[in-house]
């Protein structure tokens, strides 16, 4: 337990304090105990009106709000001259006490004991007795959740919800009710500043919060990192002398060592980050590169483990093979690296292959081929140099069985359907106009490769399309379902159909009609309904190639189907104006031409909202009687 001098915190008995609620199965009922012996508000109202710091993943960001970092900031952002908040831990309860000269934490084996300590603070009145936790559990957290609130708690609700303080006022700090009444502390609009991309506004409020408290430094040095402000490093590094309690401090210094070089400053700050939060999986794991960095092998191993044990990741697992490499450990680092693969979206496997690149152990030339084969890279020739190298080390033998296993391996590519819409129906025959997005599986022996998927179009032997993408998929992947570039037939002709990927390719001849309206509403997610809201097309019949009659035809019938209905003054008055001027719209709609409906929907496939969830016969009145 870490001490500070006793006199830092006399007088402050007096002092506007706040207990939030405590972690662990007594939690609320502890902290309203603690609460009631000092005097101070009831936790509960602090669950309802402790705001979240305003950057994204709030007291998380920098170890938890039961942490000397949250408890710190909470004091904060709430105005209070100090804030206690504990946690049940199996060894007892552990408190962390946050006042104008910095944070306290210590671990107490029963209650009374920490009562005693926050007496000797001069924070609990001497010679006093902590208050016997009493109350429902139960009852309190409901409060907490603002369920059946009494009087008290009412008015917390209400100013959530900005109707005045009401019974709050001098109970609780005047930030915090400012906080609710919507005068927001600066670090808050800093960050509304960048949500609405005020990029200059931003940096320049950032500058003048580099100097605050440990909420506005904090967020200025965020806010810097997130412009990638060239300042950045040196805000991080001003950031753990204001806020050591901080581990995202401690973090922030670790990647600016990184990125200038310094494995030795990166290694120190991880360490204290970890110090702070020794379960933080991410820290074992960049402190095992900063390891790496000064040289320490062993160590950078041992912390590796210590990543992958807390939370198994594909980056400490590439590190971990690099480490077990370079000590010519060959089954440790395969080992690693197989599991690294597994893990590995498909984000990770670039760096580690560089990382290896960089090194000139035998092994590092081996595993660079292991990694670039089941990535989907080229690895032959990376095989071929280690047996040149190292015709006799142990590992020759796997990778003359690797150069025989890609020397017997392919791609294959299947045309499974062709569609209007990805993910659809299969739409052959096409028309004019439309988009052909072809629908594949690809398979690769051993893995696939890493290589564009490529859509070309010919007629009559000429090229007149083509269209590339570059494909994405995690290591170890051998077969993949996937959509290939779309491209538009021009006019009606005979096509070929090209697909290809890799060596691998797939001719489909095309046979193109005419446009055709169904499909082109189709094909941009149009469905026409009359006015029950019932399609008039089924998928299949929208597809067909009987798709635009029976559009036609149904929107015919739809429409003469409610001409009886239209007998309001708006509708059997003459139009006034436009190609139909004199008639009225009952009756156009007694007897609609198809080319008149045809122009309907000309006019929505230039206009989709003119029909978008609507049916198709108000659609069509709203389209008569114009804007």
């Amino acid at each position: 337990m870490r001490w500070l001098a006793p006199f830092l915190f006399l007088g402050l008995a007096l002092a506007q304090g706040l207990v939030l609620p405590f972690e662990g199965p007594r939690g609320y009922t502890l902290a309203q105990a603690f609460a009631e012996g000092l005097k101070a508000p009831p936790p509960t109202l602090l669950a309802l009106l402790l705001p979240e710091p305003p950057w994204r993943d709030g007291y998380e960001l920098v170890g938890g709000l039961y942490s000397r970092a949250g408890a710190r900031l909470a004091r904060e952002i709430t105005g209070a001259d100090w804030v206690l908040l504990g946690r049940e831990e199996e060894r007892g309860l552990r408190l962390f006490l946050a006042g104008k000269e910095g944070v306290k934490e210590g671990l107490f084996a029963h209650p009374a004991v920490a009562w005693l300590w926050l007496q000797k603070e001069g924070l609990a009145p001497k010679f006093s007795a902590l208050p016997t936790p009493k109350g429902d559990e139960a009852r309190l957290q409901a409060l907490a959740r603002g369920e059946d609130p009494d009087p008290l708690h009412q008015s917390a609700l209400d100013l959530r919800e900005g109707r005045g303080a009401g019974l709050l006022m001098g109970l609780l700090p005047e930030r915090l009710l400012l906080f609710w009444q919507g005068n927001l502390p600066r670090a808050y609009g800093l960050f509304r500043l960048l949500a609405e991309g005020k990029r200059e506004e931003a940096i320049k409020e950032a500058e003048a919060l580099l100097f605050g408290d440990a909420l506005e430094r904090t967020a200025a040095h965020l806010v810097f990192r997130a412009l990638e402000d060239p300042r950045w490093p040196a805000s991080a590094r001003a950031l753990k002398e204001a806020f050591p309690e901080s581990p995202l401090a401690w973090e922030e210094v670790s990647f600016a060592a990184f990125q200038e070089g310094k494995g030795e400053e990166a290694k120190e700050a991880l360490l204290q980050a970890i110090r702070l939060r020794p379960d933080s999986w991410l820290y074992w794991t960049n402190l095992g590169w900063a390891l790496y960095l000064t040289g320490d092998l062993a160590r950078a191993i041992r912390a590796s483990e210590r990543a992958v044990a807390l939370n198994p990741n594909a980056t400490a697992y590439y590190n971990l093979g690099l480490f077990r490499a370079i000590y010519g450990d060959y089954l440790g680092a395969k080992a690693a690296y197989d599991r690294a693969l597994r893990l590995d979206e498909g984000e990770d496997f670039q760096e580690a292959l560089k990382d290896l690149e960089a090194r000139g152990e035998p092994l590092a030339l081996f595993f660079r081929a292991y990694l670039a084969e089941r990535a989907g890279l080229e690895a032959k020739a990376l095989y071929r140099a280690f047996l040149e190298a190292h015709p006799r080390h142990p590992a020759a033998f796997a990778a003359r069985r690797a150069l025989a296993r890609l020397e017997g391996g392919g791609l294959a590519l299947e045309v499974e359907k062709l569609t209007l819409i990805p993910g659809d129906l299969e739409a052959r025959p096409f028309r004019a106009g439309e988009a052909v997005f072809p629908e594949v599986r690809l398979e690769g022996r051993p893995y696939l490769l890493r290589a564009p998927l490529e859509s070309r179009l010919f007629r009559e032997g000429k090229e007149v399309g083509r269209a590339e993408k570059p494909l994405g998929f995690p290591p170890l992947t051998a077969g993949l379902k996937e959509v290939a570039p779309a491209l538009t037939l021009p006019e009606p002709g005979r096509y070929t159909l090209e697909v290809r990927y890799g060596e691998a390719k797939a001719l489909v001849p095309l046979e193109v009609g005419p446009p055709s309206l169904a499909r082109r509403l189709y094909a941009l997610g149009l469905t026409p309904k009359d006015l029950s809201g019932t399609p008039l097309l089924t998928p299949k019949e929208a597809l067909g190639p009987e798709g635009e009659r029976l559009l036609l035809e149904r929107t015919l019938e739809a429409l003469k189907e409610v001409a009886p209905l239209a007998t309001s003054s708006s509708l059997t008055a003459p139009l006034p104006k436009g190609p139909y001027q004199g008639k009225s719209v009952q009756e156009i709609l007694k007897n609609p031409s198809p080319d008149l409906v045809r122009a309907f929907y000309e006019h929505v496939l230039e206009n989709p909202e003119a029909l978008g969830e609507n049916d198709v016969v108000n659609a069509f009145v709203e389209w008569l009687l114009g804007p």
